[in-house]
């Protein structure tokens, strides 16, 4: 397993020092900082590839880092997400495919399919905390 495999990981299992852990993938550990990180290819290939670890907390970590990381393909990756089967994972991927404020930089386009998806959970979610974020996500997203 890589390093960074390992702390995502460790994050997931709620091992040891989470802000130690968020700073050594990412760099920074605040969302004020984490807006100008640039990770290495070995890290985001690490958090793309806990998208799909068994672990729902991985998965959920690997959107919640993903959100933050001002990289476009970060989009790409997490959109899949809006159909895992724990609501807690589908509703931090609403966030991130909304969200402009952890993601400055970003024009707010999506994947094909991504903006259907969030239409259908708005509407029919069956866990209303989904629906919610799902309807933000909606509200805040800038006209690409």
């Amino acid at each position: 397993m890589s390093p960074p495999t390992e702390l995502l990981v460790a994050l997931g299992e709620k091992r040891g020092d989470y802000v130690a852990h968020i700073t050594g993938l990412l760099g920074a550990a605040n969302s004020r900082d984490l807006k100008d990180v640039e990770v290495t290819d070995e890290v985001f290939d690490a958090l793309v590839a806990g998208l799909d670890h068994p672990d729902s907390r991985v998965r959920w970590w690997s959107v919640q880092l993903l959100d933050h990381v001002p990289d476009p393909r970060a989009i790409s990756a997490i959109a899949p997400l809006l159909s895992d089967p724990v609501p807690r994972v589908r509703r931090n991927a609403a966030h991130a495919l909304g969200c402009v404020l952890c993601k400055p930089g970003w024009s707010g386009e999506l994947p094909d399919g991504a903006l259907d998806e969030l239409v259908r959970m708005a509407d029919g979610d069956e866990n209303a905390k989904v629906r919610r974020q799902a309807r933000q996500s909606l509200a805040c997203r800038r006209p690409t």
